[in-house]
């Protein structure tokens, strides 16, 4: 039985999700720091000029309700840690750096705007942090710092743009949501944002199975990546790409056919 709160996702059937960041000037993919073992100071220094000066969010707001989809998710912070929003933890923003622009903010007044429900993705993962790769079990103190900082980062997400309706979470592995802190996450989003919808991404519960003795996860909707699985019990979402392969701008990436595409949302969808 779905709560009336999210009866809205089980109708929206289509949604888009953008994934946008510094990585798009280098048009290789969302992920190109860390698959081609880019120099981490290099490309920070290029993440500080970084200025899409032809941003409009009105303009994707535009094209998604045109399309016939209910809600948005943007990635407000990506693996590499870049934030798209005024926050207080790093100066490493489009609102501190070059763009000198709030673009979550931007986005979430569009999209609202149009009549469309907002959503928010946020990487728990930052390949700029050395205590991410090392862990909670090789630096415990830098890892409690860390960790820290992400549930303030996700304390202005939730506080600062009214609502929000899907949190979007990803990057959680190779870690656990105990290590997390996943209970603390969940209970703070409920809080500040009682009727938000979840994503089942914080990593998996440590000492408790679920469905098919299979670790827990947290969350309140599961989400298959390039493909569909419909889940016993819960709400889903399948995330799929208009392109083959990479998340993020590439030059000269090819687009799925248009059939297919349709396929993939009617099978989704039914």
């Amino acid at each position: 039985m779905i709560p009336e709160k999210w009866r809205w996702f089980a109708e929206a059937r289509f949604g888009m999700f953008i994934h946008f960041g510094p990585y798009a000037a280098y048009g290789r993919g969302e992920q190109v720091l860390f698959r081609e073992h880019l120099d981490q100071r290099e490309y920070v220094e290029a993440a500080t000029r970084w200025n899409p000066r032809r941003f409009d969010a009105k303009a994707w707001a535009r094209v998604a309700k045109d399309a016939g989809m209910r809600y948005c998710v943007l990635t407000s912070r990506h693996h590499d840690g870049y934030c798209l929003w005024d926050s207080k933890q790093t100066d490493y923003t489009s609102a501190s750096l070059a763009p000198q622009r709030d673009i979550v903010g931007e986005y979430v007044k569009a999209v609202r705007a149009a009549g469309l429900r907002v959503g928010l993705y946020y990487s728990l993962a930052d390949w700029r942090i050395p205590a991410y790769w090392a862990g909670p079990t090789h630096d415990p103190d830098g890892w409690a710092k860390f960790r820290g900082y992400v549930h303030k980062q996700l304390e202005e997400l939730l506080t600062n743009y009214g609502r929000i309706d899907v949190l979007w979470f990803d990057g959680a592995w190779p870690q656990t949501a105990n290590d997390w802190g996943g209970e603390e996450i969940i209970a703070m989003a409920r809080r500040l944002q009682p009727n938000i919808l979840i994503n089942n991404r914080l990593g998996p519960v440590v000492g408790e199975t679920g469905v098919a003795g299979s670790k827990r996860q947290l969350g309140d909707f599961g989400t298959p990546e390039h493909h569909i699985t419909a889940e016993t019990g819960r709400m889903w979402e399948s995330c799929q790409v208009s392109t083959w392969r990479l998340w993020g701008y590439t030059i000269g990436e090819r687009w799925r056919p248009t059939d297919l595409l349709l396929d993939f949302l009617c099978e989704a969808a039914s």
